[in-house]
């Protein structure tokens, strides 16, 4: 009895050890991984210029669109971008919507259905979806500027500078940055 005892015991610690092992190399992997991204970030806001900001913008969305938990879910994303990209939204929407479920913590899946529903004119739709993805990746660009276009349909201009503003020190060589001349006037003249 003593020895099968000893056996229990000498593979519980072993397994203990195992667990306290992949628990350390998981969190070292990843904070390697949100150091990238956190780096990523860091080189987009201080870019010399809007070409080199490009690249990095670039780097941030692979990184977005290949963030699934496993190949079989990053096949999927890009299935459903494919999707999106040549206009067959209700099953983009369908892939994104599985990926959103399978993958509650990936915030780009619940993005692509945010602009899916702005495609397809369900605003408010969108800003929920575009919350939810906020919550997930508060620095996510892509969908503070649907927040900013979704805004100016619904003539909130003040709240669509704040969001371009915010945005903007995301993201300082961001394209939707153009507009806010535009809605600097909107503001005077709707303040008249």
């Amino acid at each position: 009895m003593f020895e099968y005892t000893k056996i229990f015991i000498n593979l519980i610690s072993k397994y203990t050890i195992l667990n306290i092992f992949l628990v350390i190399f998981f969190s070292y992997f990843n904070n390697i991984l949100a150091s990238d991204l956190d780096n990523l970030f860091f080189k987009l806001k201080n870019s010399p210029d809007k070409t080199i900001a490009k690249q990095y913008e670039n780097k941030i969305w692979k990184h977005w669109l290949t963030d699934g938990s496993n190949e079989t879910s990053n096949i999927q994303m890009q299935r459903g971008v494919n999707l999106l990209q040549s206009g067959e939204l209700q099953d983009a929407l369908q892939i994104f919507k599985n990926l959103s479920k399978k993958e509650p913590l990936w915030a780009e899946p619940i993005n692509k259905i945010a602009t899916i529903k702005f495609l397809m004119g369900d605003y408010l739709g969108s800003v929920n979806d575009i919350q939810l993805t906020l919550q997930l990746e508060p620095r996510h660009f892509g969908a503070i500027s649907g927040l900013v276009q979704i805004n100016m349909f619904f003539k909130n201009y003040s709240e669509a500078l704040k969001n371009l503003d915010y945005v903007i020190l995301i993201n300082p060589f961001i394209n939707i940055q153009q507009i806010r001349p535009d809605i600097l006037k909107l503001i005077k003249k709707s303040s008249i």
